[in-house]
């Protein structure tokens, strides 16, 4: 799943809305403004009714920018607000198009906005943003080929970087231009640039514009700050991240240059910020996921042994103590060790398909021993993290404590033939029935639709293996049945099930 991303909103001006068709480019802006404070208002209640105003909002900034083709206020909000309705799960089922069409209008609409201006730190950082988040939904498979347009997800991050460093030295520009000015005098600053790229809406509020008590609007200017550096620097992290997601089949020379970038454009500048701002747990996550992102890359490319592999694994999270455990760090690492366990096997089976080894009996078993202990350290650590007060996304973390029971019973069918794995395969299959249905009904109570079909369809699936009874599977086929097999799909995709457990239903 891809990260969610989020754009800072401007404060509101608090009059109503006038009843008067909007005459200058101000006016627009203002009827915006209030329809998406509208839209506020009624999200965490009426997800239907908030999309209404979001999308009256919309077409406010589109009628605008009819009129005034060259407003910059009106080519931002209209954009950030494309992009920041993609992020919310409950919003989506109620507007026009899929999120890859979503995703695909923001994109136009912030390229729409930088033939206006392109020295704007937020629009740059927001451009990358939106490049990230649809580079990221184009590499899952399902929409590889949408629309009958193959577009490469590379190239997309690779953009996304470049805005990213356009951001970055313009921010660095910024600070610079503060530190020589003499204490006591501001800086007079382009009124195309903005202070902040933080994802955080409470504690950084962005101000672009807002209305004077006359209806006049005027850009409001701050000092960009580290904290907005760090933003950056983490966001171009991310993306390389992403890049390494890919690389697996791209050679070496796509790895090398993405760590070249990494080590020689970000890596000390992410120390020295996280350090001044407080925020260096949050960079170390962002650097362990990153170098288990890459570990896999290169094993799966053959530049890595599993030995130096599993130590890359082991030692990106040894820096959080186990004293304080951070449920963040152990959903991630859980992550990076169902990883490591699926590219061992993929690989292995690669390398025997092409008889450059014999599949001797004492490497199976040898192999199938640490598989076994890394889909175990990945389960103990959902399983820790679900305990912890400051867990976010319970349903996901039940979602992949169920998929770990049913990857560890692949272990017992062939070639692995993993002794414990064979003889607990009820009870891993009965475990993850008992995960995938707690995972269905907390996601239900958090009105979080993608987890619940997806929980709901893997309990099923389960049952119609462990018992036979099929009757709560052709139910959910009835309902949602396209979704359904793409999720059937996927547990397939992901060794979670095979062809013998296929055997046992029928679609």
């Amino acid at each position: 799943m891809p990260k969610q991303k989020q754009f800072l909103r401007f404060p509101r001006k608090s009059s109503k809305p006038k009843d008067t068709i909007p005459q200058t480019a101000n006016e627009f802006l203002a009827v915006g403004v209030d329809l998406e404070e509208a839209g506020e208002k009624w999200r965490a209640g009426d997800a239907q009714k908030s999309a209404r105003f979001f999308l009256r909002a919309l077409d406010d900034y589109e009628n605008g920018l009819q009129h005034f083709h060259g407003s910059f206020d009106l080519a931002y909000n209209r954009a950030r607000l494309q992009y920041e309705l993609v992020q919310q799960p409950r919003l989506l089922p109620h507007l026009p198009g899929g999120k890859f069409d979503l995703l695909r209008s923001a994109l136009n609409s912030h390229r729409y906005a930088l033939e206006i201006n392109r020295e704007n730190a937020d629009l740059l950082f927001n451009t990358g943003q939106v490049l990230t988040s649809l580079g990221e939904l184009i590499s899952e498979e399902q929409y590889r080929h949408h629309d009958a347009v193959v577009v490469d997800p590379l190239g997309l991050f690779q953009e996304a970087l470049t805005f990213f460093q356009q951001c970055l030295s313009l921010q660095e520009l910024q600070i610079s231009q503060l530190d020589r000015a003499p204490q006591g005098q501001s800086i007079e600053a382009d009124s195309s640039a903005t202070e902040t790229t933080s994802k955080d809406v409470s504690e950084h509020p962005r101000p672009l514009s807002q209305p004077s008590d006359e209806d006049t609007w005027a850009t409001i200017m701050e000092p960009v700050t580290e904290q907005a550096l760090l933003d950056t620097l983490l966001a171009q992290v991310e993306t390389l991240t992403s890049i390494c997601g890919l690389s697996s089949n791209r050679g070496i020379s796509d790895l090398n240059w993405v760590d070249e970038y990494y080590r020689n454009s970000l890596q000390d500048k992410l120390l020295g910020f996280a350090k001044e701002t407080g925020r260096h747990h949050e960079a170390t996550l962002a650097k362990a996921k990153y170098r288990c992102t890459l570990a896999d890359a290169r094993f799966t490319a053959t530049m890595l042994d599993i030995p130096t592999y599993e130590k890359e694994v082991t030692g990106a999270y040894e820096i959080f103590p186990e004293s304080d455990p951070d449920p963040q760090a152990l959903c991630d690492r859980a992550d990076a060790e169902i990883v490591f366990a699926a590219s061992v096997q993929k690989v292995w089976r690669q390398v025997m398909d092409r008889g450059l080894v014999e599949g001797m009996p004492e490497d199976v078993a040898r192999l199938s021993i640490v598989r076994w202990k890394h889909l175990t350290k990945a389960l103990d650590n959902l399983t820790l993290a679900a305990k912890l007060p400051k867990v976010k996304n319970l349903p996901r973390i039940h979602l992949r404590r169920g998929d770990c029971e049913l990857l560890r019973r692949r272990l017992g069918t062939a070639p692995s033939n993993y002794d414990i794995a064979l003889k607990s395969a009820s009870t891993l299959l009965k475990n993850a029935e008992i995960y995938y249905r707690g995972a269905a009904r907390l996601a239900q109570a958090e009105a979080a639709a993608d987890e619940e079909t997806e929980a709901s369809v893997k309990e099923a699936v389960v049952i119609a293996v462990s018992t036979g009874e099929h009757s709560k599977l052709h139910k959910r086929l009835d309902l949602q049945r396209a979704r359904a097999q793409e999720i059937i799909e996927d547990m397939t995709e992901e060794g979670l099930l095979w062809d013998e457990d296929m055997k046992s239903f029928s679609l």
